[in-house]
């Protein structure tokens, strides 16, 4: 599980990062002016992927099952993040407009599949901690 869960951070982050920008850009980088909403949307995108990268790779290097309950649920906190930042920063309201018909529902769909994952990952760990005597 604690395998699931660094993965789950490492490729959601990476998909976090590429998916405003290549995936499924936003209007930015398709031809419409750069100070949109979504552009700044996208930057703390790559923000919170850029944290989910580190979480992955501290998975990887963490042993405890303890600090990888920790990481996951830091892990949630910043899919929940993910998923609020397009409403708080902003995005293009026309259905014309890309980042409204991909890149949003893209970056939604990556935060509730991984924070599901995530989750079960948790409940995993905490239920094999338990059993074990170590929680």
């Amino acid at each position: 599980m604690k395998t699931l869960i660094a993965a789950t951070a490492l490729m959601s982050g990476i998909l976090l990062i590429l998916v405003p920008r290549f995936i499924l850009p936003v209007c930015e980088y398709r031809g419409f002016p750069a100070g949109m909403h979504c552009s700044e949307t996208a930057r703390a995108e790559y923000a919170v992927g850029a944290l989910l990268v580190v979480a992955g790779i501290g998975g990887f290097l963490l042993k405890l099952a303890r600090t990888a309950i920790i990481s996951a649920s830091a892990s949630i906190i910043l899919y929940i993040a993910a998923y609020l930042i397009p409403d708080i920063y902003g995005f293009c309201r026309s259905n014309r407009m890309p980042c409204n018909y991909g890149t949003v529902p893209g970056i939604r769909f990556i935060a509730i599949i991984s924070g599901m994952l995530m989750a079960v990952g948790i409940i995993s760990l905490v239920k094999s901690a338990r059993k074990k005597g170590n929680a």
